[in-house]
């Protein structure tokens, strides 16, 4: 900053000449005072606006009787803040305070910190000089010297947005039910018994291929048997059984329908069932079920197995008795893809406000295809509401969010913490938190959070270098503005071409003093959205571009 000490303090210093001739001579130089600011504004850093004051008193200047109080006072609309003091004293002054030499002169910088008050973007930086000649005497407040304007806090302006975290829906647009039966053979044969189509299991696949086969919105597929052989024979004949199975139980369940049009069919065969074999003895009480397993690991020919397990005498006569026979069948599938409702129906629904005739998850899911998030909002409220569900007042966060409001959308993500542990909740919480500047609440939930929002919370905490790689576009540039590095912030920003982009690129060229480039820049964002005029009017890097 440049110096700012001029006909303002003089005057001031000039009441302090009369009521206390110590500082007379002081006054006829004044103007020689120096008072800057490293940096030239004011800047959030962290929780606290800092910036160093330094005031520099030229030789044969300061009188040696004087003791001089600065005070640094952050003053804005509704309030202030008063800092750290600093004294200053003449060499004939027996005190204790910074001296400044009368022949030599001297300076002294002073680090000023006051905690972070949204009210300040708007301030001024006063410092209050209050001075005295003796120690009999009361400091009295002689001077009170603007020293800057506004605070710099572009690390708010982090798009805290980004790092939030939708819950999924699982609403599928078709759903697969399906049917299945057993027709079950004798060993060695594959005719089918009539007492095998007469069971719950064939009456209910009946039952299922007869209703779906035209139903409305569903759509049946072939129809398959599937035959397969017990594992205690030739391999060449239980290969032959299995393909003469699938084919008789075809031609049975063909049959059983032939006043039902519009069935396809299908058949296969798949010889030996081993894996079924193996389902059925893990699931069974089989003594020597251990060693019957380590032989289907340990050997992958048919044959040899066949013959190790039918050395197990005893063994194989519980297996032949219990089962064995399962495994010789048909097995009977018929399938459905039903059509659910369709993006258009769930819209229409919402737009009706039938909401309530929703489910959860076509709910969840209707909100995706919403693009006002007003109305997006409302859906994600009724799913919250209706079915009490986790991921719907997270979603509801995520779009009170969007909408700009913090407050209500941490409300949604601690009531669906209350619901669900779920990690995204989590991260959504400490980002809300930050978000909101409460950045100690935030530490509640950062360690299990996304590896972005870690690194906003340390640009939160003025630990710009910690998020160094760990944030991309928008963000990445902001924290290398902070940094100082201008061409990183740049490069982060290629291709943006979003009011928020070109707001900040308007910062960064008002920063480097190419005024008619951040003119430019600004007018770009404020076309691209209005609500950036407000913003800039405030904003200590760009309201001047405004005038």
């Amino acid at each position: 900053m440049k110096k700012i000490v001029n006909l303002c303090l003089i005057l001031a210093v000039g009441v302090m000449a009369s009521s206390c001739n110590c500082f007379k001579k002081m006054a006829k130089n004044v103007d020689d005072v120096i008072v800057t600011c490293n940096p030239e504004v004011l800047t959030l850093k962290g929780n606290n606006i800092i910036t160093d004051v330094t005031v520099s008193f030229p030789e044969k200047y300061y009188n040696k009787k004087a003791v001089a109080k600065v005070t640094p006072v952050l003053e804005f609309e509704g309030g202030s803040i008063v800092g750290t003091p600093q004294y200053f004293q003449g060499s004939k002054v027996k005190d204790n305070y910074i001296v400044i030499d009368q022949k030599m002169g001297g300076s002294y910088t002073m680090s000023v910190s006051f905690p972070y008050d949204p009210r300040a973007e708007v301030s001024t930086l006063v410092m209050v000089i209050e001075g005295r000649c003796n120690k009999e005497t009361e400091m009295t407040e002689v001077a009170r010297i603007p020293v800057a304007e506004g605070v710099n806090t572009l690390q708010n302006k982090m798009n805290y947005t980004s790092a939030l975290e939708l819950m999924s829906d699982k609403y599928e647009k078709t759903t697969t039910i399906s049917e299945k039966a057993n027709i079950m053979y004798t060993i060695n044969q594959s005719n089918v018994r009539k007492n095998q189509l007469t069971t719950e299991q064939i009456k209910a696949l009946e039952a299922f291929i007869t209703e779906n086969v035209d139903k409305d919105r569903v759509t049946l597929g072939s129809v398959y048997a599937n035959g397969y052989a017990s594992p205690d024979g030739p391999l060449a004949l239980n290969d032959k059984l299995s393909k003469a199975r699938s084919e008789s139980g075809q031609k049975a369940l063909k049959n059983e329908l032939k006043k039902v049009d519009g069935v396809s069919y299908d058949a296969a065969a798949y010889g030996e069932d081993w894996q079924g074999f193996k389902e059925l003895v893990e699931a069974s009480n089989i003594e020597d079920k251990a060693m019957i397993l380590q032989i289907l690991q340990m050997t992958s020919n048919p044959a040899e197995r066949d013959a190790q397990i039918k050395n197990m005498s005893a063994v194989f006569e519980q297996l032949a008795k219990e089962v064995l026979p399962q495994l010789r069948r048909t097995q009977l599938v018929a399938t459905a893809e039903v059509q659910n409702l369709t993006d258009a129906e769930i819209v229409a629904a919402i737009e009706r406000g039938e909401m309530s005739k929703l489910s959860l998850e076509q709910l969840l899911y209707g909100a995706t295809l919403i693009n006002d998030n007003a109305a997006k909002a409302k859906v994600y409220a009724a799913a919250a509401t209706t079915y009490n569900d986790a991921r719907a007042y997270n979603n509801l966060g995520v779009v009170n969010a969007q909408m700009g409001n913090w407050a209500e959308a941490s409300k949604a993500f601690s009531k669906a913490s209350s619901l669900s542990s779920d990690a995204v909740i989590n991260n959504n919480l400490a980002v809300g938190a930050l978000a909101e500047g409460k950045i100690a609440e935030a530490k509640q939930y950062i360690a299990g959070a996304s590896a972005e929002a870690q690194a906003l919370a340390a640009v939160a905490e003025g630990n710009y270098a910690a998020a160094n790689g760990k944030l991309s576009g928008y963000n990445a540039a902001v924290n290398y503005v902070l940094e100082g590095n201008m061409s990183a912030a740049k490069s982060a920003l290629a291709g943006d071409k979003s009011a928020d982009a070109e707001y900040l690129r308007a910062v960064i060229a008002s920063l480097q003093g190419n005024v008619a480039e951040a003119k430019a820049y600004l007018k770009s964002a404020i076309e691209k959205n209005p609500a950036m005029k407000a913003k800039a009017a405030k904003d200590v890097n760009l309201k001047a571009l405004l005038k």
